[in-house]
This record gives C-alpha cells, sequence and structure tokens, in this order.
C-alpha cells in the first residue's frame, strides 16, 4: 500500500496581526502550500473554534492573549482529543517559568518572541518530519495489520485444508483397508473356482474316459481307433496353429467321434457305418452322438464337430450338405484321421503309405486337401527312417529340390504337390506368391 503525501495544517492563534503576517511570510517562503497550509485566529476563543473546524496538525499560540491564554487552548485541545502538536510562544522575561508552565499545559514546544526565523522553521519542520514519520508508521502498521489478517485468513484456510486432508487420508485407509478385504475375498473365490474348475475338467475327463470305454466295449475289432484318431487330430491341429481350446475339442471329438455307433442294434449296421467310404452317405451315427452329447453341459462344441463328421469339402456329404471351410475344422480333421486310420486297420497288410494314398484319392471330394497334406507329414513324423526329409524355410529352397509334402499358403490354397521337383520358374512363383499370400510353416523336401 503506497504511502501518499498529504499537506498538513498550521494554526497561528495571536491577538498581533503583524507577528501573525510574519510568521505566515516565513513559513509560506519555506513551505509550499502542497506540504503546509496556514490558517489564522485573532485570539483564544476565535482559535478554539477553529480548532475544532480544522483539526490542525500543529497549532501555533500566543500565550499572552486576552480572554482565553495559550495554556488554556493548548489544555481545551488535549481535553478535545485532537492530536496536534502545539507550539506555545511568550514575550516575558520570566521565559523558564512560562516554559515550565507550557510544558505542564501539554504543549509539545516553547518559543520566546521575538521570534526567531531559525527557530521557527526548526520547530516547523520538527513537527513536519515527526509527523511524516509517524504517517509512515501509521501506514505500515496498517500494511501490516493487512497482511497479518489475510495471513490469518490463509491460516484458516490452510487448517481447514489440513483438515479436509486428514478426512479424506482417514477415508482412503478406510477405503484402502475395504479393498484389501475385498481383495481377500476374491482370492479365496478365485481360488475356490480354480479348485471347481480342476474338479470339473477331472469330471469331464473322467465322463469322456467313460465314453470312450463304451465305445470301445461295443467295437472289440476296432479297439485303440479312438486313442489313434485323437493323436493324428491333435498333430493336425497343432499345425494348423489352432487355439488351445480349439486343440482340446477336437482331442475330446476324437476319442468320442463314434459314440452314435453304440445305439446301432446290430453287429452288420455298427460295421457299415464304422465303413467309412461307404456309412458317410447313409449313415447318422453322428447326429445321435450330438443328441446324445448336447444334453451334458460342456460338450455343446463337441457335439458340434460329431455332427458334421459326414460333411463332403464338395458339398455332397449329410447332414446339413456344407463344403470347404463352411465344415467345422475339427469335424474336417477328425474325419479325415478316422478315414486313415480304418483304411489302415481294416488291411492288416496295408502299410501306412498305402493307406495314406487311399485317404490322398478323395482329397477335395470327402476331405480338406491341407489336412490330408499334415496328416501325411504325421505319418512321416512316425517313420522318419523310411524316407530322408528335412524342413526348410521356402527361402532356403533351391532348384532340383523333390518336395517330401504339399504346400499350402495361409488362405488354404494348393500351390504344389508333393513330389513335385523344383525347377527355376518354379521357385520364382513361389517366391513371389510368398510375398502375397504367405506360405504356411516349413517346407519339407526328401534329401538327394
Amino acid at each position: 500500500m503506497p504511502i501518499e503525501p498529504k499537506s498538513k495544517h498550521l494554526l497561528c492563534i495571536d491577538d498581533d496581526a503583524t507577528l501573525r503576517k510574519v510568521i505566515h511570510q516565513i513559513l509560506s517562503k519555506n513551505f509550499p502550500p502542497q506540504v503546509l497550509e496556514i490558517h489564522e485566529a485573532r485570539d483564544g476563543e476565535e482559535g478554539l473554534a477553529r480548532i475544532q473546524e480544522l483539526k490542525p496538525d500543529i497549532i501555533l499560540a500566543d500565550i499572552q492573549m486576552p480572554g482565553i491564554d495559550g495554556f488554556e487552548v493548548c489544555r481545551r485541545t488535549r481535553q478535545m482529543g485532537i492530536h496536534a502538536a502545539v507550539i506555545l510562544m511568550s514575550a516575558y522575561d520570566a521565559e523558564e517559568d512560562n516554559a515550565i508552565k507550557a510544558r505542564d499545559a501539554g504543549a509539545d514546544a516553547f518559543l520566546t518572541k521575538p521570534v526567531k526565523k531559525g527557530e521557527l522553521l526548526f520547530a516547523v519542520n520538527f513537527v513536519l518530519r515527526i509527523a511524516s514519520l509517524n504517517e509512515a508508521i501509521t501506514t505500515k502498521n496498517q500494511q501490516l495489520e493487512h497482511s497479518l489478517e489475510q495471513l490469518k485468513q490463509y491460516h484458516q484456510k490452510l487448517t481447514a485444508l489440513n483438515e479436509e486432508l486428514k478426512s479424506d487420508k482417514r477415508r482412503l485407509n478406510e477405503n484402502l483397508k475395504e479393498v484389501v478385504a475385498l481383495n481377500e475375498q476374491l482370492e479365496r473365490k478365485n481360488s475356490q473356482i480354480l479348485a471347481m474348475n480342476e474338479e470339473l475338467g477331472k469330471r469331464f475327463d473322467s465322463t469322456v474316459s467313460l465314453l470312450a470305454n463304451i465305445i470301445e466295449l461295443h467295437q472289440s475289432k476296432h479297439r485303440g481307433h479312438a486313442e489313434r484318431v485323437a493323436e493324428i487330430a491333435v498333430y493336425v491341429a497343432e499345425k494348423m496353429g489352432l487355439s488351445e481350446q480349439q486343440v482340446q475339442n477336437i482331442k475330446t471329438g476324437a476319442r468320442i467321434h463314434e459314440l452314435g455307433i453304440v445305439s446301432l442294434p446290430t453287429e452288420k449296421q455298427i460295421e457299415e457305418a464304422v465303413d467309412e467310404k461307404t456309412g458317410r452317405k447313409f449313415s447318422n451315427h453322428p447326429l445321435v452322438a450330438e443328441m446324445l452329447l448336447k444334453a451334458f453341459p460342456g460338450f455343446e462344441l463337441v457335439s458340434n464337430i460329431i455332427r458334421h463328421l459326414h460333411e463332403n469339402v464338395d458339398g455332397s456329404g449329410i447332414p446339413d450338405g456344407l463344403s470347404g471351410e463352411r465344415i467345422p475344422i475339427g469335424s474336417r480333421i477328425i474325419a479325415a484321421a478316422s478315414f486313415f486310420d480304418h483304411a489302415l486297420m481294416a488291411d492288416r497288410t496295408r502299410t501306412p503309405e498305402q493307406a495314406f494314398e487311399l485317404l490322398e484319392n478323395e482329397a477335395g471330394v470327402l476331405f480338406d486337401e491341407k489336412v490330408v497334406s499334415l496328416i501325411g507329414e504325421w505319418i512321416q513324423s512316425q517313420h522318419p527312417e523310411r524316407e530322408n526329409v528335412v524342413e526348410c524355410s521356402v527361402f532356403a529352397l533351391k532348384e532340383g529340390m523333390e518336395l517330401a509334402s504339399d504346400i499350402y499358403s495361409e488362405s488354404g490354397i494348393n500351390l504344389l504337390r508333393k513330389g513335385t521337383v523344383l525347377k527355376r520358374d518354379l521357385l520364382n512363383r513361389i517366391l513371389k506368391f510368398h510375398n502375397v499370400d504367405p506360405i504356411v510353416g516349413t517346407v519339407r523336401v526328401k534329401q538327394a
């Protein structure tokens, strides 16, 4: 808050007009109006009236005046509570006595007449400086009080904020405790759920094993068929990059894919249904298995896989006439694997290669070509000593190499057949195609 200087008021009370004029001239020459405004009164009575009106900063009064003297003016000024600097003047020789009386009356200074210019100016200037310092102190005190008030308000706000913070902290601690308790409950629930899931998994596996055993009991001539189909199906599914859940459903479907055959009444009907070549045209055992399995929770996807086992990729199958990739991938895998195993086991003199040749003959008609090719890889993986085969990336292929298996792109296109001998133009075409529709996995080739 800036200090704004303002003019002071001086009231000269004296019955001597000449002295008032002299004092006015001395002061007006040394103090401009913006510093000191000079007023006059002819006697004590007029002086007191002007004092009440002006409330001057400096009162310069003669002691010896008719009526009310200077001592009385000083005393009444103090009684009125006006904080003015009172300077009394006296022309008597008893200077020391008047000076004492002036002090007792409450005067701030005493001057003798005739008034000397230097003394007058010194006294007035001293009073002005004291007044200026007092004003500065007053202003600074006001500023300090204002700052203290602001500080008090800030302190009150800070206190309130601290209280809010403490309250928020308490609530946060309470919430954290609740969260910790909820987390502990959640962990316990999760542990219970995991335990229940493990138990359900065990019961599910037990149920599948029970069904597989029931199927085995009704097909003594084909024991081990379901497990062999499951092994092949899992290999193909994993090679195709299917999810863990898909692989598990395919494995389960493979183990119980002949559940519907159990319902057939005669041995002849069972043998006809097992015959993959003829049974696919008329047997409805996959639908029977679907009907039985759908009644049990957890078998919904498996039952759908089994339903479509007799669909043909060319659309000529049953029950819905689905074709190509519209047939569930699990159905395509299990159907091909089951056909291969039955072809192999129907005539014990057949080699796996001969049984696979029968499967290959139906590729693109009954069975998915890509699935058939992967079954060929499985056969080779079971008897690696029969054929010297290595796997390499598409970029490692060289002119003159012979393919040990078909090559498929990611979109399912059969690019080259097993047994193809690579030439320069084929290699260039394969590499160009790979940039557009990448080849799946590694390429199997025969070593020279």
